[in-house]
This record gives structure tokens, sequence and C-alpha cells, in this order.
């Protein structure tokens, strides 16, 4: 069947070589982009310096046997805050081009009172790192916040290579999952097979979970949570 007139479409969508697209104009925004492989060295440096004292395992949902994680020292965390914000930033602005600029602007408002706001700005509340292993895995969990991030360090190829005897053949990858499933023809998970300084930016309260894998290796992931605080320029607070 010949299209006649190309219809135009900035959702997420499917090119198909007939000329049809597959749209999926529902869904929270996933942001996808790589970071530096410095970047992604130092935090794998900054991470070999953590200790007990910093663990931060029960503060997850994971289920980790072997593995664990460790929240990044303050002072870390302050340093990593302005280079991790620059792709909130890059996120968010273009967001702008296909959404209202009311809708963006109201994510950051701060309640200050009944019916009254300030307008704030994002920071990075908390920056840690996660040493997965053979049959650790984290279950289906949201973030605190507003937005939420995951890099991955560390992902070697092996640990795709063997999967359950089940349904499930998702060993070593993270599945966003959102809605409900209300036809056949639909999914309500996203699985991604992650690769080396891979980085997801998304909503902090989109369901995602980590599944287990089954050989002996080592995947490393980073995740930060981003929440809003008022503006302020010296010691006054800015409202609009």
């Amino acid at each position: 069947m010949k299209i006649i007139k190309e219809f135009y479409t900035n959702v997420a969508h499917q090119q198909c070589d007939t000329g049809d697209k597959i749209i999926y104009p529902f869904g929270p925004p996933i942001f996808q982009t790589e970071v530096d492989e410095e970047f992604v060295k130092e935090l794998l440096d900054e991470g070999k310096k953590l200790k007990d004292e910093d663990d931060w395992s029960m503060k997850l949902a994971g289920n980790f046997k072997q593995g664990r994680s460790f929240k990044y020292k303050e002072e870390y965390t302050l340093k990593a805050e302005k280079y991790l914000l620059g792709y909130l930033n890059r996120f968010i602005d273009n967001l702008h081009k296909f959404n209202s600029k009311d809708w963006i602007k109201n994510m950051t408002e701060v309640p200050i009172g009944i019916r009254k706001y300030v307008q704030g700005e994002y920071f990075l509340d908390a920056l840690w790192i996660n040493y997965q292993y053979k049959n650790d895995f984290n279950p289906q969990h949201i973030h605190s916040g507003k937005w939420s991030f995951v890099i991955f360090c560390k992902v070697p190829e092996k640990i795709f290579s063997v999967q359950a005897n089940s349904n499930s053949q998702q060993a070593g990858e993270i599945v966003f999952s959102f809605g409900d499933k209300v036809s056949e023809a639909m999914s309500t998970n996203f699985p991604v097979k992650p690769f080396e300084n891979l980085m997801f930016i998304f909503p902090s309260n989109l369901e995602h979970y980590v599944p287990p894998f089954w050989v002996d290796e080592e995947r490393i992931s980073v995740s930060g949570n981003f929440l809003v605080k008022p503006k302020k320029v010296g010691k006054r607070i800015v409202s609009f």
C-alpha cells in the first residue's frame, strides 16, 4: 500500500521498511546517553576507596548475596554533581522542545506554605556504586526525588551468555516497567542490555529492576537521585 502523505511524529517510533511507523506516544521519558570514559574511571577509582562505614546496601531494594552497594563521600558527590547536572540539563532542554514549558517548570516548584511555591533548582542528593555478582538481583522498585540515573561502569559480555531455563531471558539486563497491560499486543516492560559508559536518566518513580546473571563475573553500576531545593541568591530565596 502506497503512503501518499508522510505522517510526521516526534514521539518514540519505529520506522518500517514499508514506510509505515509503529508509534509509542505514551509513557515516561527516558534519556539515553554515554558518559566520558575518564569519568567512569574516576567513579571506579573513587569506589575502591569506600569502606564498610560507607555501606549503602540496606538503603536499597537489592537482594545481594555476594555484592554490595556503597555511598560515595559527600565531598566527591559535590564534585561529581556539576558534571552530572550537565546531562540532566541536556535532557530537560530537549524535553522543552516537545513539551509544555509550564510542565517542566512545575517539576522544580518547591512548596513553602499553603498554595505558595518558590522556583527551585536540581541538586544531586545521593550517589552510590553497586557491585553485583552471580545470583544477585535488584527487584522492581522506584527511587526518591524527581529524576534518577544509572551509569554502567563495568559490564562483562559474559553475563549475557548464560540464561535461566525459563521464559525470562534477561540475565544481566536492566528492565524499566510502566503501566498496565491492556492488550496482548503491548508490553509494559522495556528491557535493555547495557554496555560500559551507557547512562540513563529517568523519572524517579519509574519502576525498574535488574535480573540476576548466572556466571562468576562482576557488574558495576553507579546510581543517583536528583532532588529540588529553593533557588538562592546570597541569602535570599528567589521566588516567581
